[in-house]
This record gives structure tokens, sequence and C-alpha cells, in this order.
């Protein structure tokens, strides 16, 4: 909620909110722009393949339901769908439906996968230090993620698997 200076809230943004709220999608846009140019550069992956490829690498080494897919990649089941089946075609994810339950479909990763993943990783660290790390200190990123967590849930959207994954 927006306060003016004198402290009366207002139920329209301030100024100050919607040039923030303008600077926090310019900087994920301009962020994630390089964080894609370096994967598609260096192993030729998309920032949703290797969004994907990693929620599957740290879902516990179990297999994943695709509709938990979409909700933790925030996207639809059919641009999930198009996306595992890329990444099938290109041999690093499996999917199966197992015989006791016809209406789900498991995702898990192949070695070819885990192997591409594991150098992927490397290039999405260094490209992330590179375009966001360097610029804040680990005092400013805790409360980045504070104020990030606190958005979250006051618009309902806080997931423990989806929002803070055991990397």
């Amino acid at each position: 909620m927006s306060t003016y200076s004198s402290n009366v809230k207002t139920a329209d943004p301030t100024h100050e909110e919607i040039r923030t709220w303008i600077n926090l999608q310019q900087a994920i846009r301009v962020i994630e722009a390089r964080l894609e140019t370096r994967l598609r550069g260096e192993v030729d992956l998309s920032w949703a393949d290797f969004e994907t490829l990693m929620r599957l690498r740290i879902s516990a080494g179990q297999p994943m339901q695709m509709s938990e897919m979409a909700t933790q990649l925030v996207g639809s089941p059919s641009g999930t769908t198009r996306i595992a089946d890329r990444l099938e075609q290109a041999g690093l994810i499996e999917r199966r439906t197992p015989r006791d339950n016809r209406r789900i479909v498991l995702v898990e990763l192949t070695e070819p996968g885990r192997h591409l993943l594991a150098k992927a990783d490397r290039v999405f660290r260094a490209a992330l230090e590179e375009s966001f790390g360097a610029h804040l200190s680990g005092k400013e990123v805790t409360k980045l993620r504070q104020l990030m967590r606190q958005l979250l849930e006051g618009n309902g959207a806080w997931q423990e698997a989806r929002c803070s994954p055991p990397l």
C-alpha cells in the first residue's frame, strides 16, 4: 500500500511505486535476456529450457508431474508441454505415464540432460554473477529477496517449491 508523506493511505499507486514497478520489470527483462544470450550461445538452451531442466534436477531426484512443472514455471500447461516436447526431442528429458494413473505425465532428466545441465549451470552462474551479483552486496541480495517474498506472499503467490527450492 502506498502512503504520501503525510502518511495518508491512497488507493492509487504513487509515482514512485509505478517507477519502481517499471524498473523491476526492466531489471528482470535485461537480466533474463543476458542469461538467455549466454545460455543459447554456450550450450544452445533457451532460458525456459534451462529453468525446466534446473527444476527437474532440484525435484529431489524424483520424476515431476507435468502439472507441477507448469506451476513451478508459472506457465500455461500448453507452454510447458511445448518446452517438454523440445527437451524430449533433444533427448534431455523423458516423459512417461504410469500404468496405475493414466491422467498424469511424469518427467525426469535423462543422463544427457544431466550432463548438459551441468554445463549450462556453470554458464548460468557466471552470467548471473556478471549481470546481478556483481552489482549488489550480499546484504542487498538478502533484502531484495525478503522484499520479493513479501510481494509474492501479499499476492498469494509464495510457494516454497517454486520460490525457495533447495539448490
